[in-house]
């Protein structure tokens, strides 16, 4: 696969995971985190998938997706927040 396709698959389903993340978890701050681990989780095994065996670098990989996924799930997070604000039903 390309860069350019791989990027927007990393982003497409980083956003899909942290928006179903957010949604069934009340805590902002614990939503992201358990999304940025599934996301990574979730781009090590389609590399595992793809390539058919663990990436030498899967480590660094991990630390370097574990860092953008957290930023995307923050950034996608914005929105459940700001409603469960004003619904009261941010814990």
């Amino acid at each position: 696969m390309s860069e350019t396709v791989t990027i927007i698959l990393f982003i497409l389903s980083a956003v899909f995971i942290a928006a179903g993340c957010h949604a069934f978890i009340n805590r902002y701050f614990l939503a992201s985190f358990v999304a940025a681990c599934a996301i990574v989780v979730g781009i090590q095994v389609a590399s595992y998938i793809e390539l058919g065996y663990i990436d030498p670098f899967w480590h660094i990989a991990s630390v370097t997706g574990f860092f953008m996924a957290s930023i995307i799930a923050l950034i996608v997070g914005v929105p459940f927040k700001i409603k469960r604000k004003v619904k009261h039903e941010d814990i």
